[in-house]
């Protein structure tokens, strides 16, 4: 399969006009976060290309980072330790060349002059997440110090002005 710019940019926009789609890749990150993936190198670097494909089990996301910035195995072992899948494939994307001479520039069937391109091999990581851990995760509920806050709660409480201490004049000779 050879990815180009274009498949990138297309799959972005797409992400971008589904708020649902960004919501599952919201809290796909924030697994991948949780777990500690991050803290393996060269993790953090990959870029969308393809999810998230959900289905009725599993949620799919296929990223894609530079030949030379191979992710870490280890982040993948952490992520099959919490019942995923994560899948390895060297593939390449056709790029355009930097313009940097009218050399780096090629004539089109109809005239117009567009820049040159070649191929750069990259390693696509397919990572598929249980359906579970996505459904189980929830945002509104955060764990500080081992205490479950809901912050649903918190935000009701602001709302109602429960924190504000009302003056009743009781105090005045403090």
């Amino acid at each position: 399969m050879m990815i180009s710019d274009r498949d990138i940019n297309d799959k972005i926009k797409e992400i971008y006009d589904g708020s649902t789609s960004l919501d599952i890749l919201l809290e796909f990150e924030e697994i991948l976060d949780t777990l500690h993936v991050y803290a393996y190198q060269n993790w953090y670097d990959g870029e969308i290309i393809s999810g998230p494909e959900v289905s009725r089990y599993w949620v799919e996301v296929e990223l894609m980072y530079p030949y030379k910035k191979m992710p870490d195995p280890d982040g993948a072992a952490r992520l099959l330790k919490h019942g995923c899948h994560v899948y390895y494939t060297k593939d390449q994307i056709t790029v355009n060349v930097e313009i940097e001479s009218p050399e780096d520039l090629e004539l089109t069937s109809n005239g117009k002059r567009k820049p040159k391109t070649h191929k750069a091999d990259i390693w696509v990581i397919k990572v598929v997440i249980p359906r579970h851990l996505l459904d189980d995760f929830n945002s509104e509920k955060i764990n500080i110090n081992g205490i479950d806050i809901d912050m649903a709660e918190i935000t009701d409480a602001y709302a109602q002005e429960v924190d504000s201490v009302k003056d009743t004049g009781e105090n005045d000779d403090i």
